[in-house]
């Protein structure tokens, strides 16, 4: 009985300034959005972002190996290791779209070592985005993407550790 009373006492400290509903849910701990700060809140919502868009992207070009459903010229391909969109598409659907909601989520549910992951997704998107630069050579895109994943890896740098 006396470990349960200071469980509760401990609980009760706790939950101080959290509202009443997430009080009275018993849950004891606020959405991990709420409790965040806005530099978490942007990082998120740019992971989310881009991995929606990466994912969405991803499956059109394998699904139309000739990049007709996105407009991307095949030809562009020539001197690649790629004969059509269907593998770039798979890799760009997995490694971005995956990772960056991958990312996302655990930032957003406040997870150990979300952070981490956060700058790791960063920086394997600029590495996606130079090695399209090496073998399609420069297309704006690449460049915006870049600055995506630059912005994600100086944002996930500014938050805090999170410990265990």
């Amino acid at each position: 009985m006396g470990l349960q009373a200071l469980t509760r006492v401990i609980a009760a400290v706790q939950c101080q300034g959290m509202s009443n509903a997430v009080r009275a849910s018993g849950h004891g701990r606020p959405s991990a959005l709420r409790r965040s700060s806005v530099a978490e809140r942007a990082l998120v919502t740019l992971e989310l972002v881009t991995g929606a868009a990466g994912l969405a992207a991803g499956v059109l070009l394998a699904a139309a190996p000739d990049g007709s459903l996105l407009r991307a010229d095949p030809n562009v391909l020539a001197g690649t290791p790629f004969s059509d969109w269907r593998l770039p598409g798979v890799l760009l659907a997995g490694l971005v779209g995956g990772g960056f909601l991958l990312a996302g989520w655990w930032q957003w549910r406040g997870h150990l070592h979300g952070r981490e992951l956060s700058m790791a997704a960063g920086a394997g998107l600029v590495c996606f985005e130079a090695a399209e630069l090496v073998w399609i050579g420069f297309q704006p895109l690449e460049a915006v993407f870049a600055a995506v994943g630059v912005s994600i890896i100086g944002l996930a740098w500014r938050l805090p550790r999170r410990q265990p």
